[in-house]
């Protein structure tokens, strides 16, 4: 089994090296078309002779193998020659900087650098802008500038892999540094999947559950109100596409989930994820909230754009802390707390993906949400026929429950929430580790019920 394992491994590791390989040797040969292009164009734009060269494109090679992430980038996505031109000029302050020293030539009427070539620095970095690929494609060229800004503005793909570094000092989109955005810079050159939870300022981190959907003890009003997500998910495409409704329904599915704490709310969420096969993120508030006017927008558009094309359920807890009701505009403070609340209204109509938000006041929600809420689902204290369920399944096939436990007299007697029922047993199956027993008694379950009604009843402060 060792073995088995070992080679396992050893397999692994081989692939990893042969996709890293492989896309190491497709940037290189995709750098020196870059190279040979910005060689050609230095050339033929300081060539004197009145017999200069005519200017013909150089077009780029194409990939064939598979195992390399970029040239399957490239040949999925169909890039034309400028786009790809874009892409790898983005990338080259990364894999090869030092190409673009060629374009460091200095003007000696100006004596600073070429303003045609443009090339900027920003925090010690070259970085080619959207003028560099007008220059290289064109030269002084109007008419190629603007098709390279048309391209900037119309092309989908662009939008969602080039992050252009602002910094407030470039005057146009054509002057703007090009960077690629944190995921396409690891899925380009290393080959491997972009992890966002990895990034100590992403605000997002992954929700999960070791309970399936049969697991789950909920009434069968909330089943059939989940049921609708998952019909959306397997079905919603062909709604919109094939039977053509699509104009007539926002993109995206929103759900709000609302009742008292320890309902199951977030457990609901994380399960309804493994059900669909979608990810699901909880919104880190900490890292979104933010006192600085336009802050706070910005630390949720990145969550929102980079959930816009995946299968992630974006997940809102304690949700009335960012969707609460808007207040009259008394004070700066409540204006700001207003701005955030309107471009959230605005961002979840148009996001394509599946939100969640989950609160324990539904009057605490702006009610400009509801309308825009495709589900609104009451998790109610648990029944007792459902805390009967909770109590019979909690504990573990190692414990042995002593014949005077009357589980249906637990249910009825006491009305704990599904979470107060799992920490109970908690509680109780750590008491018997310590003191060496496998037997539950009834004054074991008794004395750990009164402690949790004593957490909640006792003075905060």
């Amino acid at each position: 089994m060792w073995q088995t394992h070992k080679n396992r491994l050893r397999s692994e590791a081989c692939q990893k090296t042969s996709a890293l390989s492989h896309n190491a040797r497709d940037l290189t040969q995709e750098c020196s078309w870059l190279k040979q292009l910005l060689h050609t164009r230095i050339t033929h734009y300081f060539e004197q002779s009145e017999h200069a060269t005519e200017w013909h494109i150089i077009e780029p090679a194409e990939f064939t193998s598979a195992l390399s992430s970029y040239g399957h980038f490239i040949e999925s996505n169909k890039l034309s020659t400028l786009e790809r031109l874009l892409i790898i000029l983005a990338l080259t302050p990364v894999i090869n900087p030092s190409l673009f020293d060629v374009l460091l030539s200095i003007n000696e009427q100006t004596n600073r650098p070429f303003t045609e070539f443009g090339i900027v620095e920003r925090d010690a970095t070259l970085y080619a802008s959207a003028a560099t690929a007008a220059f290289i494609l064109g030269g002084n060229d109007v008419m190629t500038q603007c098709q390279v800004l048309k391209t900037l503005h119309t092309s989908p793909l662009l939008k969602r892999v080039l992050s252009h570094y602002d910094d407030g000092h470039a005057p146009s989109l054509l002057s703007a540094p090009l960077a690629l955005t944190a995921e396409y810079v690891q899925t380009l050159t290393t080959a491997t999947a972009y992890t966002p939870e990895s990034d100590s300022t992403f605000a997002a981190s992954p929700v999960k559950s070791n309970m399936t959907w049969q697991d789950l003890v909920l009434p069968t009003s909330i089943q059939s109100q989940l049921d609708d997500i998952i019909q959306w998910v397997k079905h919603g495409e062909t709604l919109i596409t094939e039977w053509q409704i699509g104009k007539q329904l926002r993109p995206g599915y929103r759900a709000l989930f609302y009742g008292p704490p320890g309902t199951g709310k977030t457990l609901t969420a994380s399960v309804l994820g493994q059900a669909v096969d979608m990810a699901v993120y909880k919104i880190d508030l900490s890292m979104v909230t933010s006192k600085y006017i336009g802050e706070t927008e910005k630390n949720l558009e990145k969550v929102f754009s980079l959930a816009e094309h995946r299968r992630w359920i974006l997940f809102f807890d304690e949700a009335d802390a960012l969707f609460g009701k808007r207040q009259a505009s008394n004070s700066s403070n409540d204006q700001f707390a207003n701005q955030n609340v309107a471009y959230l209204l605005q961002r979840i109509e148009r996001f394509n993906g599946i939100v969640i938000l989950a609160s324990n006041f539904k009057d605490n929600i702006d009610n400009a949400f509801f309308r825009r809420f495709e589900s609104i689902v009451h998790f109610e204290s648990p029944k007792p026929a459902q805390r009967l369920s909770m109590w019979q399944n909690g504990f573990c096939e190692k414990t042995r429950l002593s014949p005077d436990i009357n589980f249906q007299q637990l249910a009825d007697q006491y009305p704990l929430s599904g979470a107060d029922i799992v920490n109970i047993i908690r509680c109780v199956s750590l008491k018997l580790l310590s003191q060496g027993r496998s037997e539950v008694h009834p004054r074991d379950i008794h004395d750990a019920i009164a402690r949790t009604q004593a957490h909640h009843t006792q003075p905060r402060w």
